[in-house]
């Protein structure tokens, strides 16, 4: 398995035009994905929690490493081939979500970084938050009832279990 290094990718979210990015008192890391769910966590976020003079937004998503069918090696396919192209579409799809999500922001106001990583999103979202020693984090929720928690597992209710930063979890009722 790759080390966290070998897996991020940092993507060029605003153009800084030769600026130093003003000094930062607080770091909010702000997981992303395509649903509702991490769009109303960002929104919020934005909203009720990001003084963007002082505050450095660290927008992070975390991609599926790339896997191919049994059954293509079955049949002689050159499974590198597939896998670099699987990959690909994986990054171009991370990095097209963080730039969208920082073209919300205005490039001048908010000092904003993105982060494309690989692998489960509990344990490189965990790496992540302690090596830029965030202040706190904000995620989404997809809503879960007790029973999915329980087979499928909930990367919020993880966080804030192995996390030592206070992890928030907006909620709208709009969206169960």
């Amino acid at each position: 398995m790759a080390t966290i290094s070998e897996q991020e990718e940092i993507v060029n979210l605003h153009d800084a035009h030769g600026k130093v990015a003003p000094a930062h008192n607080r770091v909010i890391a702000i997981p992303v994905d395509a649903s509702k769910f991490s769009e109303f966590a960002f929104n919020w976020a934005i909203k009720n929690l990001v003084r963007a003079e002082t505050d450095q937004i660290v927008l992070l998503n975390v991609r599926p490493a790339a896997t191919v069918p049994k059954f293509f090696a079955a049949t002689g396919t050159d499974v590198s081939t597939e896998l670099d192209r699987i990959q690909s579409a994986y990054k171009q799809q991370s990095h097209e979500l963080l730039q969208s999500y920082a073209a919300k922001l205005a490039p001048n106001k908010y000092n904003i970084r993105g982060v494309a990583l690989v692998g489960d999103p509990r344990e490189q979202i965990t790496l992540k938050v302690e090596e830029i020693h965030a202040d706190m984090l904000v995620i989404g929720s997809r809503g879960l009832g007790a029973f999915q928690k329980v087979v499928l597992g909930s990367v919020s209710e993880y966080l804030i279990q192995h996390l030592n930063i206070p992890v928030i979890v907006p909620r709208s009722n709009e969206l169960k």
